[in-house]
Protein backbone atom coordinates (compact mmCIF):
# COMPACT_ATOMS: atom_id res chain seq x y z
CA UNK A 1 0.00 0.00 0.00
CA UNK A 2 3.25 2.26 0.48
CA UNK A 3 4.35 1.66 -2.63
CA UNK A 4 0.84 2.45 -4.13
CA UNK A 5 1.12 6.29 -3.05
CA UNK A 6 4.04 7.41 -4.77
CA UNK A 7 3.46 5.84 -8.04
CA UNK A 8 -0.30 7.48 -8.15
CA UNK A 9 1.46 10.53 -7.53
CA UNK A 10 4.29 10.36 -10.33
CA UNK A 11 1.31 9.11 -12.82
CA UNK A 12 -0.69 12.29 -11.57
CA UNK A 13 2.33 14.56 -12.57
CA UNK A 14 3.09 13.20 -15.84
CA UNK A 15 -0.34 13.46 -16.72
CA UNK A 16 -0.69 17.07 -15.98
CA UNK A 17 2.93 17.13 -17.87
CA UNK A 18 1.52 15.62 -21.02
CA UNK A 19 -1.30 17.50 -21.44
CA UNK A 20 0.89 21.15 -21.88
CA UNK A 21 2.26 20.68 -24.92
CA UNK A 22 4.71 22.42 -27.00
CA UNK A 23 2.67 23.36 -30.25
CA UNK A 24 3.22 25.00 -33.90
CA UNK A 25 0.31 26.81 -35.47
CA UNK A 26 0.40 27.29 -39.61
CA UNK A 27 -1.98 28.59 -41.32
CA UNK A 28 -2.16 30.19 -44.75
CA UNK A 29 -5.13 32.32 -46.21
CA UNK A 30 -5.74 33.06 -49.77
CA UNK A 31 -8.32 35.50 -50.76
CA UNK A 32 -8.69 35.91 -54.98
CA UNK A 33 -10.84 38.79 -56.52
CA UNK A 34 -12.99 39.49 -59.73
CA UNK A 35 -13.51 42.95 -60.93
CA UNK A 36 -12.29 44.03 -57.24
CA UNK A 37 -8.91 44.44 -55.11
CA UNK A 38 -7.91 42.81 -52.39
CA UNK A 39 -6.15 45.05 -49.33
CA UNK A 40 -4.60 43.90 -46.42
CA UNK A 41 -4.81 46.62 -43.90
CA UNK A 42 -3.23 47.00 -40.59
CA UNK A 43 -4.15 49.53 -38.18
CA UNK A 44 -6.85 50.71 -35.01
CA UNK A 45 -10.47 49.93 -35.47
CA UNK A 46 -12.69 52.98 -34.71
CA UNK A 47 -16.33 53.49 -35.11
CA UNK A 48 -18.29 56.69 -35.45
CA UNK A 49 -20.62 57.37 -32.48
CA UNK A 50 -23.23 59.28 -34.25
CA UNK A 51 -23.24 57.76 -37.65
CA UNK A 52 -21.97 54.31 -36.58
CA UNK A 53 -19.86 53.96 -39.61
CA UNK A 54 -16.42 52.20 -39.34
CA UNK A 55 -13.14 53.40 -39.90
CA UNK A 56 -9.74 52.04 -39.66
CA UNK A 57 -6.65 54.24 -38.90
CA UNK A 58 -3.74 53.28 -40.29
CA UNK A 59 -1.78 51.28 -43.39
CA UNK A 60 -1.99 49.10 -46.53
CA UNK A 61 0.21 46.24 -46.31
CA UNK A 62 -0.61 44.43 -49.47
CA UNK A 63 -2.55 45.07 -52.35
CA UNK A 64 -3.17 42.91 -55.58
CA UNK A 65 -5.56 40.64 -57.96
CA UNK A 66 -4.76 37.55 -55.38
CA UNK A 67 -3.20 38.08 -51.86
CA UNK A 68 -1.84 35.04 -49.29
CA UNK A 69 -0.99 35.29 -45.71
CA UNK A 70 0.72 32.96 -44.29
CA UNK A 71 0.99 32.80 -40.30
CA UNK A 72 3.36 30.28 -38.17
CA UNK A 73 2.38 30.47 -34.02
CA UNK A 74 4.96 28.46 -32.02
CA UNK A 75 3.79 28.28 -28.39
CA UNK A 76 6.40 26.64 -25.89
CA UNK A 77 5.20 25.69 -22.25
CA UNK A 78 7.57 25.26 -19.65
CA UNK A 79 6.55 24.00 -15.78
CA UNK A 80 5.46 28.16 -14.78
CA UNK A 81 6.14 29.84 -18.27
CA UNK A 82 4.46 30.27 -21.75
CA UNK A 83 6.10 31.61 -24.74
CA UNK A 84 4.36 32.44 -28.21
CA UNK A 85 6.13 33.53 -31.40
CA UNK A 86 4.50 34.45 -33.83
CA UNK A 87 5.55 35.36 -37.98
CA UNK A 88 3.43 36.38 -40.24
CA UNK A 89 4.44 36.72 -44.15
CA UNK A 90 1.76 39.11 -46.65
CA UNK A 91 2.33 38.40 -50.87
CA UNK A 92 0.14 40.17 -53.93
CA UNK A 93 0.29 38.95 -57.28
CA UNK A 94 -0.50 41.76 -59.35
CA UNK A 95 -0.31 44.28 -56.84
CA UNK A 96 2.39 45.79 -54.50
CA UNK A 97 3.68 44.73 -50.64
CA UNK A 98 3.73 48.19 -48.44
CA UNK A 99 7.05 48.00 -46.18
CA UNK A 100 6.29 51.52 -44.82
CA UNK A 101 4.22 54.56 -45.22
CA UNK A 102 1.92 57.07 -43.63
CA UNK A 103 -0.82 56.56 -41.33
CA UNK A 104 -4.27 57.06 -43.48
CA UNK A 105 -8.36 56.51 -42.66
CA UNK A 106 -10.16 53.75 -44.69
CA UNK A 107 -14.06 53.61 -44.28
CA UNK A 108 -14.26 50.21 -44.05
CA UNK A 109 -17.88 48.05 -44.11
CA UNK A 110 -18.34 44.33 -42.81
CA UNK A 111 -18.80 42.05 -45.56
CA UNK A 112 -21.39 38.73 -44.56
CA UNK A 113 -20.58 37.30 -40.72
CA UNK A 114 -17.46 39.50 -39.77
CA UNK A 115 -18.01 41.34 -36.50
CA UNK A 116 -16.38 44.73 -36.53
CA UNK A 117 -18.23 46.18 -32.94
CA UNK A 118 -16.29 43.27 -31.44
CA UNK A 119 -13.22 44.77 -32.06
CA UNK A 120 -13.85 48.49 -32.00
CA UNK A 121 -10.51 50.49 -30.16
CA UNK A 122 -8.27 47.51 -30.91
CA UNK A 123 -5.16 46.73 -33.38
CA UNK A 124 -6.23 44.54 -36.02
CA UNK A 125 -5.36 43.12 -39.32
CA UNK A 126 -7.91 42.74 -41.93
CA UNK A 127 -8.33 41.33 -45.33
CA UNK A 128 -10.89 43.62 -47.11
CA UNK A 129 -12.08 43.93 -50.62
CA UNK A 130 -12.11 47.55 -52.72
CA UNK A 131 -15.24 46.82 -55.70
CA UNK A 132 -13.97 49.08 -58.50
CA UNK A 133 -15.79 51.78 -59.21
CA UNK A 134 -18.41 51.37 -62.44
CA UNK A 135 -17.68 47.38 -62.62
CA UNK A 136 -20.03 44.45 -62.04
CA UNK A 137 -20.39 42.57 -59.24
CA UNK A 138 -16.70 41.49 -57.53
CA UNK A 139 -16.67 37.47 -57.14
CA UNK A 140 -14.44 36.35 -54.35
CA UNK A 141 -12.75 33.41 -53.49
CA UNK A 142 -11.34 32.41 -50.03
CA UNK A 143 -9.79 29.07 -49.24
CA UNK A 144 -8.14 28.62 -45.55
CA UNK A 145 -5.89 25.92 -44.60
CA UNK A 146 -4.93 25.53 -40.71
CA UNK A 147 -2.75 22.37 -39.57
CA UNK A 148 -1.87 22.28 -35.55
CA UNK A 149 1.41 20.49 -35.08
CA UNK A 150 1.41 19.54 -30.87
CA UNK A 151 4.96 18.20 -29.92
CA UNK A 152 3.68 14.48 -28.59
CA UNK A 153 1.12 13.89 -30.67
CA UNK A 154 -0.92 13.78 -34.33
CA UNK A 155 -0.62 16.75 -36.71
CA UNK A 156 -4.32 17.84 -37.45
CA UNK A 157 -5.39 19.69 -40.44
CA UNK A 158 -8.58 21.94 -41.56
CA UNK A 159 -9.61 23.36 -44.56
CA UNK A 160 -12.55 25.42 -45.86
CA UNK A 161 -13.23 27.67 -48.69
CA UNK A 162 -16.21 30.32 -49.31
CA UNK A 163 -17.57 32.13 -52.06
CA UNK A 164 -18.89 35.83 -52.01
CA UNK A 165 -20.46 38.24 -54.29
CA UNK A 166 -20.27 41.65 -53.53
CA UNK A 167 -22.43 44.36 -55.46
CA UNK A 168 -20.67 46.84 -57.48
CA UNK A 169 -20.31 50.25 -56.51
CA UNK A 170 -20.27 53.98 -58.02
CA UNK A 171 -17.29 55.26 -55.70
CA UNK A 172 -15.67 51.86 -54.60
CA UNK A 173 -16.13 50.64 -50.69
CA UNK A 174 -13.99 48.61 -48.40
CA UNK A 175 -15.65 45.39 -48.00
CA UNK A 176 -14.41 43.60 -44.83
CA UNK A 177 -14.03 39.50 -45.93
CA UNK A 178 -11.92 38.66 -42.25
CA UNK A 179 -10.76 40.14 -39.46
CA UNK A 180 -7.98 39.28 -37.25
CA UNK A 181 -7.07 41.11 -33.51
CA UNK A 182 -3.81 42.13 -32.56
CA UNK A 183 -4.51 42.15 -29.38
CA UNK A 184 -3.70 45.78 -28.86
CA UNK A 185 -5.85 48.59 -27.54
CA UNK A 186 -5.06 51.60 -29.73
CA UNK A 187 -3.58 54.73 -27.74
CA UNK A 188 -5.63 57.39 -27.61
CA UNK A 189 -5.23 60.01 -30.28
Amino acid sequence: MKLLFPIGIAVLGLAATATAQDTTVKSQREIKADDAKVMMMTGCLRQDALSGTYTLVGGLAAKGDDVKTQTKTRTDVDKDDVTVKSKTKTSADGGAVATAGGLSTYVIVPANDVDLAANVGHQVRLSAIMVEGGHGDADVKIKDKTTVDPDHGSDTTSRSKSKIELPKSSLGSYSVVSLTSLGETCSAR
